[in-house]
């Protein structure tokens, strides 16, 4: 038996819904999608507003993101210059060419197009081109004729983009100085290194816009920052590159009479550290870096250590003169050359004229090994130590190039007596050119050890120049007097005198020491570190010539390198002492008239010769002999077109004699020697 039906009434009959509730429910679900969908029309039309009419940034950026390519132009490289304000590298705009393979259907065609104008074999450009790479660099920093062509040929998928090209004006001039850089615009050594983040400036950013099939267009390039511009107009280095010239003149005709293994040379201001040259032979042209080895990269000035040899003992002594200890007067025995410490026994080099008992002063003349070492002895391993550190021998000297190296100070268990003696002549310790250079400093500026620098701006902030005083001024004026000697009285630097100059310098002659085999009785390293004037020094310069072949000594080496490089830069910088001139000069055009007597030993206060001209058809040259050649030059170049020199320093022979007329097309024949 079924239940009940709930919903039938105990009359059987089901009842009938409520027409009102029925229709309160229909418009409830009319109502609610109404508002539905005017909810969902009114949010279409808001972001259809709000993409099409309002400004946003963040749709802004995506849309450029896939329409537009940001890119940069290669960074702008600073120049640099040497004191005078003359280029000494530089950047110039170039053009590169890249490929996007993707983009070349004609392979073959391209790529012989490519072997026309680059040069190499189409099969080369062929295997470049079919690489899954979406992009390749094909040639960097083309000339501008190429990059036309190139543009001209309108290749599928080859493209030209500017950027900037490092070029060095002077080929090899400074070097090592100057370092290179890299086809991406980096600094690789030098200064070019050390100074990189301050010379590089970021290149230019634009957008370009892509095509329908994601392709860059050239076309309608729009620039989003330009470069930016703080008067920054370059780097300004103390090299003067007149001076480097003629230093690197020197070094190469040195290394040809020497046949040595390398030859270097720095060119110092004693007085501010600023260095007016520094080069080596061999060297390299840092336009065309990637043609050498990178065993030439390197400054061997600062990067190179070496035995110093005789120039320690100018240390030494002075040491002992500032303790009170010797005098240039104290007597030192130097055993006839020949001191022994057990097994081993230290001698003079030259045996022939060995020394017996002979004041300080004679000792550093002739340059005994056994009196340096009587020398050390005296002095003791406490304040022989002292005094490497004191000159600056046992730290970097801090010049602003990378690359610089330095011996640390020796451990105590080295400092036997034998390692003490042999230090005070210059072996044992290692240094590089320019520490030895810069301990010379104080003996040329009354005293005071500088720090060596290459930024010119260094030296006009005072905080920066640093100085501190190493040897009093009373001993500064011994050792000029004894340094002074080693040229001008006997000693062995008698290579380096420059007639009326007072030169004060030492020599070195150092047995090189190889690990492993001990010192070398034919390989020497051969040195003369001097300045001059003397009585008011302006250059100091060290000239170093490693493994000299035939003759060896300082003396016989570097002090004739010395002497050329400090002539001809005195001459340079017009600070070269005026020479006499003759009896037969030209004489003043009141000295007939008043009666006065010409005197033929008349010094530089003299007036210089003039050119006379008595009429329009030419001028009478006067006697030139004994001037300098910037002033001959000077002089005769105003009046005549065609002058033929030989030699440097002073005039010793002319053509025309004096009292000649010359015209301006009239041949004039100038002879300069450097003993005038």
């Amino acid at each position: 038996m079924l239940p009940p039906d709930p919903n039938t009434s105990s009359e059987g009959t089901a009842p009938e819904p409520s027409s009102a509730g029925w229709n309160s429910w229909v418009r409830f679900r009319l109502g609610l999608v109404f508002v539905t969908l005017v909810g969902y029309f009114a949010f279409i039309v808001f972001r259809l507003v709000q993409l099409q009419v309002l400004v946003n940034p963040e749709l802004k950026a995506l849309a450029d993101k896939q329409f537009f390519k940001i890119g940069q132009t290669s960074p702008h490289r600073l120049a640099i210059y040497d004191r005078n304000r003359e280029e000494l590298a530089v950047s110039t705009p170039s053009s590169s060419i890249f490929a996007k393979p993707r983009q070349i259907h004609q392979r073959n065609k391209t790529a012989r197009t490519l072997a026309r104008i680059l040069g190499g074999s189409t099969q080369h450009w062929l295997s470049r081109l079919k690489t899954g790479k979406s992009f390749v660099w094909i040639q960097r920093q083309v000339s501008e004729e190429v990059a036309k062509r190139m543009a001209e040929e309108s290749l599928p998928g080859i493209y030209t983009e500017p950027e900037n090209k490092r070029i060095y004006p002077n080929g090899p001039l400074a070097a090592n100085v100057l370092g290179f850089t890299n086809v991406d615009g980096n600094g690789i050594s030098g200064v070019e290194l050390s100074l990189n983040e301050e010379l590089l400036e970021r290149g230019s950013r634009f957008a370009m816009n892509r095509d329908g099939k994601g392709n860059l267009s050239y076309l309608d390039r729009k620039e989003l920052k330009q470069r930016s511009d703080d008067g920054k107009s370059g780097v300004y280095i103390t090299i003067d590159r007149r001076i480097q010239q003629v230093l690197e003149e020197e070094l190469e005709q040195a290394m040809t009479a020497t046949s040595a293994k390398a030859v270097l040379a720095v060119v110092m201001d004693p007085n501010s550290g600023e260095i007016f040259a520094m080069g080596q032979r061999p060297t390299f042209d840092p336009n065309r870096a990637k043609d050498y080895s990178s065993v030439l990269f390197p400054d061997r000035v600062i990067s190179s250590l070496y035995e110093p040899g005789s120039t320690m003992k100018v240390l030494m002594a002075a040491e002992a003169i500032e303790a009170g200890i010797l005098t240039p007067k104290s007597l030192i025995n130097c055993e006839h050359g020949k001191l022994s410490f057990g097994k081993w026994k230290i001698h003079d080099a030259e045996k022939e004229h060995a020394p017996g008992i002979i004041p300080l002063a004679q000792v550093i003349q002739v340059s005994s090994n056994v009196g340096a070492a009587k020398v050390a002895e005296r002095l003791g391993v406490a304040r022989v130590r002292s005094t490497l550190d004191d000159f600056g021998l046992t730290a970097k000297t801090g010049v602003s190039l990378p690359g610089e190296v330095a011996s640390p100070p020796k451990p105590d268990r080295t400092w036997l007596p034998l390692f003490l003696a042999t230090v005070g002549f210059g072996q044992g310790v290692s240094v590089t050119p320019l520490q030895m250079v810069t301990a010379f400093a104080p003996f040329a500026n009354g005293g005071y050890r500088v720090r060596p620098r290459i930024l010119l701006r260094e030296g006009t902030q005072p905080d920066r120049l640093e100085r501190h005083r190493v040897i009093s001024a009373q001993t500064v004026a011994q050792m000029k007097e004894i340094l002074m000697g080693v040229t001008e009285k006997g000693g062995t630097g008698f290579s380096a005198r420059i007639p009326d100059i007072a030169v004060a310098g030492k020599t070195g002659t150092a047995q090189k020491y190889e690990p492993g085999v001990g010192y070398q009785s034919r390989k020497f390293l051969s040195s003369f570190i001097g300045f001059l004037p003397a009585d008011e020094p302006q250059l100091l310069i060290g000239v170093f010539i490693d493994e000299p072949q035939g003759s060896h000594t300082g003396a016989q080496t570097a002090a004739p390198v010395f002497k050329r490089i400090a002539e001809r830069s005195l001459q340079i910088l017009d600070r070269a002492p005026k020479r006499l001139i003759t009896s037969t000069s030209a004489p003043t055009p009141n000295a007939e008239e008043s009666g006065e007597e010409v005197n033929s030993q008349e010094v530089a206060a003299t007036p210089k010769p003039v050119i006379m001209q008595p009429s329009d058809e030419g001028w009478i040259i006067p006697d030139l002999k004994g001037i300098s050649m910037r002033d001959a030059l000077r002089l005769i170049g105003e009046h005549v077109e065609n002058v033929k020199i030989s030699g440097n320093g002073y005039l010793e022979t002319q053509s025309p004699k004096a009292g000649t007329l010359i015209k301006p097309e009239t041949g004039v024949a100038l002879t300069f020697s450097p003993e005038g």
